[in-house]
């Protein structure tokens, strides 16, 4: 489209370059402006058939240097907010000096001032012609402080004045160029500066209202928009359409479609009034979605564009794909959240850290409750896929047919019982992401060779489709089982084995990392909410115990225990299948030589114990004392405390602080089973 035409005719050049800025602020490379300045001398030819006059005062001369056909503007002048703001600050009533070039312009700023509503100071005009000078502190001047004289003290600068918005509008429709007044420049220039035009503030401030919610509801659409008139004309695009074809702000407005978007028959589609559905076209370089769709609605007829760049499309399906499963998408847990502090934990997860950083498949080796989904988490949000979905499955919970539905999706009528429209396959779902197969050795064999044939060409065929789907997805395998061994007896495929065990991750069980015990118990309490404690005999029994199944096991435990509302948990509030566990007592092999007096003496002892404990009581050395003496027994109290110190050391019992008296432990319940006395 060729440039637009105007004259900026004024008094000084710094005013014209201000016109000249604004303007040009708004209409961009789609006008061309000449600048003409009467302190530059006598006034050329004039060429331009639109010429904006500053002053009324030389229209008569500007007039004999313009075309027969010219349009002379005389602009509505306004200041800007700010600037008022300075005005309305000063004391009411106050005398003030208003400074400008003549007594013309003077009284043509006090004019405006008075127009723009601030009348609560007494304005006096000046001018450098001007005799003698009011006496008159404070002074007001449109950017020619070089005129005030020094005497007055307090100058404000209103800065130059500039163009109403109205003015800028009448230059755009004489040009033709108003489709650029929508624009949201536009509007924070009318928010910027104050109007003298009631109406036209009115209509304004209704129009920026909804420009507002139009640029609102623009913004949050994902979609490029393009808007064209009935003959491909563009009159408005939104900032992700701009993005998309890599345009500057106002460059395709008044212009044609075609010449920015290619790969479709835009000529075609204008002439026939046609709706174009979906059409996938190349914008620099970048797959892009194309529809185009004609409305002719009230006042609008035109079409309406819709793009969105292909890679957006792709990653939003992988999103939606995962919601509509509902589970198994999404990664909770990083490294942080797997607890312990025992050597053998913090070795595995500097393992599993380096292993995130690989796109190799991860076979993770571990016990029942161990963590193993734990650690697949925590490195699929360490690796450079975290961002991409997290789907997870167990496939020892599916029957072969079921679980090859599952993993591999189907077509509409593939099966009897197939959904309608069919299922996407959670290497579907999973793509840029990570897909964690759990307890992979319970697969069966005819579906390990089709899993080893993804992994392999890592593309997906849906059950009843011929066409095959690109994936791009990181295997993670779990299992509680040897798979070596599997492998030897035939029972799982040896090269789908090598292919899931490029980096082996091998996860100890708790029973073998000890120290862990108590550092993930108390964070389970801690997210149960629970304060409890636990009596030093209890544990004893918890780091003993054999914990089959592993932080699992533990979970249930600490919640078992939370329930029953007890400050300290003793070892009677153990749950009875943990006290049976003989596996949780360690044998107590105490030999004669570690006795320092004669073996019955501690069994007595030891009894009396097992009383107390039995009848939840306390007993302590002087009440063993009294019971000796009435049994005949010849035990002194100071002997009998000595034999509890011992007994304490040898691990049978636990001699408590204070007054708490001595408990027996399972150690000496167990020591007192193996040596009945009668």
């Amino acid at each position: 489209m060729k440039n637009k035409e105007l004259a900026i005719v004024t008094l000084k050049n710094e005013a014209a370059k201000i016109y000249s800025r604004q303007i040009k602020d708004f209409l961009g490379n789609n006008i061309k402006i000449k600048i003409y300045a009467f302190e530059n001398g006598e006034i050329e030819f004039i060429k331009e058939k639109l010429v904006l006059l500053s002053t009324y005062l030389k229209y008569d001369e500007v007039k004999k240097h313009t075309c027969d056909d010219a349009q002379i503007i005389i602009p509505r002048i306004t200041l800007t907010k700010s600037s008022v703001d300075k005005v309305k600050k000063i004391e009411k009533g106050k005398d003030v000096l208003l400074f400008n070039l003549s007594l013309d312009m003077s009284l043509e700023t006090i004019s405006l001032i008075y127009q723009l509503g601030i009348d609560h100071i007494n304005l006096i005009p000046c001018y450098p012609e001007m005799k003698k000078l009011p006496d008159v502190n404070i002074a007001i001047t449109p950017g020619e402080t070089a005129l005030i004289r020094d005497k007055v003290k307090e100058v404000i600068d209103i800065g130059h004045r500039v163009l109403d918005l109205s003015t800028i509008v009448d230059v755009a429709v004489k040009l033709n160029l108003d489709y650029l007044i929508g624009d949201e420049k536009t509007q924070r220039y009318f928010k910027n500066t104050i109007t003298n035009s009631c109406a036209l503030e009115k209509l304004l401030g209704e129009t920026n209202k909804l420009e507002n919610q139009f640029d609102i509801l623009m913004k949050v659409l994902d979609d490029g928009i393009v808007c064209t008139n009935i003959k491909g004309i563009v009159y408005f695009y939104s900032h992700i359409a701009r993005k998309i074809i890599n345009i500057d702000e106002n460059e395709m407005v008044g212009r044609y479609i075609g010449e920015y978007i290619n790969g479709t028959n835009f000529d075609e589609i204008i002439n026939k009034k046609q709706s174009l559905d979906g059409k996938l076209i190349k914008i620099n370089g970048r797959d892009v979605s194309l529809e185009v769709k004609y409305v002719k609605f009230n006042n609008f007829d035109g079409f309406i564009i819709k793009l969105k760049t292909f890679s957006y499309l792709e990653k939003k399906q992988t999103k939606l794909r995962a919601q509509l499963l509902k589970k198994g998408h999404v990664s909770k847990y990083t490294f942080d959240d797997i607890i312990g502090t025992s050597e053998e934990i913090n070795k595995t997860k500097e393992i599993a850290k380096r292993m995130a950083k690989s796109n190799s498949s991860i076979l993770i080796i571990g016990e029942t409750g161990t963590g193993k989904e734990l650690f697949a988490q925590a490195i699929h949000n360490e690796s450079y896929r975290k961002k991409g979905p997290f789907v997870a499955i167990n496939c020892g919970a599916f029957q072969e047919s079921l679980l090859q539905s599952e993993l591999f999706g189907y077509e509409e009528g593939s099966f009897t019982g197939a959904k309608k429209g069919g299922k996407l396959g959670l290497f579907e779902i999973a793509h840029n992401g990570t897909l964690f197969l759990d307890e992979i050795g319970e697969m069966d064999l005819n579906l390990q060779a089709k899993l080893l044939r993804v992994i392999q060409e890592k593309q997906v065929r849906r059950l009843g489709s011929d066409r095959l789907i690109d994936i791009d997805v990181r295997i993670i395998a779990a299992t509680n089982r040897q798979l070596k061994e599997l492998v030897k007896e035939k029972k799982f495929r040896k090269d789908l084995y090598f292919r899931l065990n490029v980096l082996p991750l091998d996860i100890k069980p708790l029973r073998e990392r000890k120290e862990d015990i108590i550092p993930i118990l108390k964070d389970i309490k801690k997210s149960l909410k629970s304060k409890f404690s636990l009596s030093d005999e209890v544990e004893n029994v918890f780091l003993n115990y054999n914990w089959e199944g592993n932080v699992r096991e533990l979970k249930n435990i600490i919640e078992y225990l939370a329930n029953l509302d007890e400050k300290t948990i003793q070892f009677d509030h153990l749950p009875k299948y943990m006290v049976e566990d003989t596996d949780c007592v360690q044998s107590v092999d105490v030999k004669e030589s570690e006795f320092k007096r004669n073996k019955s003496d501690y069994i007595f002892v030891l009894n009396e114990l097992k009383k107390a404990y039995e009848n939840k009581e306390r007993i302590g050395r002087k009440k063993i004392y009294d019971i000796a003496v009435n049994k005949g027994i010849f035990l002194s109290e100071q002997e009998i405390r000595s034999i509890l110190l011992e007994l304490n050391e040898l691990g049978l019992i636990q001699v408590l602080k204070g007054r708490g008296g001595s408990v027996i432990n399972e150690y000496g319940l167990k020591f007192l089973e193996n040596n009945k006395m009668g």
